[in-house]
């Protein structure tokens, strides 16, 4: 198997509103609250981090549960992560998550070990996890118009 390449367009549509689309039709706006000086449009870069996250933990287990013939009923995640406010001040303090903590529930209609074998398999399938816990190369230009 190669590597599959994604791709995300962004525009900024004034003040701090962007507008992000994927190409296939789809499309989410990113904001800022008002007291940072957004219109509260959308929900912020960080808490789409977190709803990748979750996302991704929700899809990779259901994509698991079919492969493993769990029948799953529901799953919500809650998930939070912890950021230096003085971030955005200093470039001198580190502007990611410090740690990033979630509650992964799982309804199920299987034995409480082959949930449990199910569980310990989705971090080693979601990507957004494995980007979030490793050293991702981050390369990028820049142009002037």
């Amino acid at each position: 198997m190669g590597t599959k390449t994604y791709q995300i367009n962004s525009k900024l549509k004034g003040g701090m509103k962007v507008e992000v689309s994927d190409g296939r039709g789809h499309s989410i706006v990113i904001d800022e609250p008002e007291e940072l000086g957004g219109t509260d449009e959308g929900m912020t870069p960080v808490e789409i981090t977190l709803a990748s996250l979750a996302g991704c933990f929700s899809i990779t287990a259901s994509f698991l549960a079919k492969k493993m013939r769990v029948d799953i009923n529901n799953i919500e995640m809650e998930v939070e992560g912890d950021i230096s406010e003085e971030a955005m001040s200093s470039a001198d303090v580190y502007s990611g998550f410090q740690e990033v903590r979630f509650n992964f529930k799982i309804d199920a209609d299987a034995p409480k070990e082959k949930v449990e074998k199910l569980y310990k398999s989705i971090e080693d399938y979601c990507p957004v996890s494995d980007t979030l816990k490793n050293n991702v190369t981050l390369k990028g230009e820049y142009e002037v118009k």
